[in-house]
């Protein structure tokens, strides 16, 4: 009975679980993906990239969310157990609130695993190929050149125009206008062509066509226009491309050892340290929040007697404590920057909550708690024990 009792309320849990993560995650992963929606028009990109990137970005979307979606399923599951009156029969039958507790710190601890692997792997993973993919996308200038019906201008003074691609990878009508030099415009124009890749970077190979040549300073005696015929021409290309290498890694993209011991000539890595510092230290303790957050679901809603009007204080009342509690998270993690000795209380502060819901858990009353300390203190004796 308790292993089936205990899989009913895990998969109870679970499926709201998975539900909240779905939609939360999609919610953030549409804001994140707009974002890249632009560069990837802009720079004639494929749907096929736009959903690479979206996805690399989406570790750092889940990271975010699964504890949230964690507290959210857990309070749905509890407050369905406490109206359907499920719970009721069960404390009726002898079990206990912590066997009620059990499945839902089993997935907890699911929660907790996939947070860690997040944080320690895939989330710096995610962003650091993110940042790549994103910084040969904006140099690609040769995939930005070919965009068909339309004029683009990659660079200031060059225009490019191509009517049609073929199946084949070529293109067709080519109008290229170099405009760089006001004094001598020159103007490239093709019946065919085809993008080639070098080592030395991209070429636009142009075949039956003409470059026309204006020299605007030419005097009365020399044409002001100069007309050559080619069979094929190569333009290059790699002029426009970027030649900025990457920065150093930014805080969300380094790893955790990266963050405590930055290499000795990571410049921006020393200068930063003590952001990294607090960096690394919110990545472990990331792991104590899906804990907290389920113990103050269970705090909420597990004592909590029969009530006819139903739970919407008590699950207001915890849906307000999680926040703050996460904002002080926050709050110590930006102050231990600037001060180490914020540090400890970065972990201490989730444990509290813990060890604060884990006695409201237990049926813990402050009433009978102050009822008791005003009781041993009435036992003490007064002036140094004397009669």
């Amino acid at each position: 009975m308790p292993l089936a009792l205990t899989r009913y309320i895990f998969w109870q849990s679970a499926g709201p679980f998975a539900i909240a993560t779905f939609v939360l995650s999609g919610i953030i992963w549409l804001t994140q993906a707009l974002k890249m929606l632009d560069v990837l028009i802009t720079q004639g990109q494929t749907v096929a990239a736009f959903f690479e990137l979206s996805l690399l970005a989406l570790p750092t979307a889940v990271n975010t969310i699964l504890p949230i979606a964690l507290f959210v399923a857990l309070i749905y599951a509890l407050n369905k157990l406490i109206t359907d009156s499920e719970l009721v029969v069960m404390f009726s039958a002898g079990v206990s609130r912590w066997t009620v507790a059990v499945p839902v710190m089993m997935l907890t601890a699911i929660t907790i695993a996939v947070v860690v692997v997040l944080n320690l792997w895939l989330m710096p993973a995610g962003m650091r190929t993110l940042r790549v993919k994103l910084f040969e996308i904006r140099g690609d200038v040769a995939t930005s050149l070919i965009r068909e019906g339309a004029f683009t201008n990659p660079v200031s003074g060059l225009t490019v125009y191509v009517r049609s691609r073929t199946p084949e990878g070529g293109i067709r009508g080519i109008l290229v206008h170099d405009g760089r030099n006001p004094d001598e415009p020159v103007t490239y124009m093709a019946e065919t062509g085809e993008m080639v890749r070098t080592p030395e970077g991209p070429r636009l190979v142009m075949y039956n066509g003409n470059i026309e040549r204006v020299t605007r300073t030419a005097t009365k005696t020399e044409s002001p226009v100069t007309l050559l015929y080619f069979d094929k021409y190569t333009y290059d290309l790699s002029q426009y491309s970027s030649t900025e290498q990457i920065s150093p890694w930014e805080v969300r993209e380094r790893y955790l050892n990266e963050l405590f011991n930055p290499a000795s000539n990571d410049l921006y890595g020393q200068r930063m340290r003590a952001r990294l510092r607090a960096e690394g230290h919110d990545r472990i303790v990331a792991a104590l929040y899906p804990i907290m957050f389920a113990c103050i679901a269970l705090a909420a809603l597990l004592p909590a007697p029969f009530n006819r009007r139903g739970y919407a204080l008590r699950i207001g009342v915890a849906a307000l404590a999680a926040i703050v509690a996460r904002v002080i998270g926050f709050g110590l993690i930006n102050a231990a920057v600037n001060q180490p000795l914020f540090i400890p209380v970065i972990y201490l502060m989730p444990l509290l909550v813990c060890a604060a819901s884990c006695a409201l858990i237990a049926g813990f009353r402050f009433e009978r708690f102050r009822r008791g300390v005003e009781t041993w203190m009435g036992r003490l004796p007064l002036n140094g024990g004397g009669a």
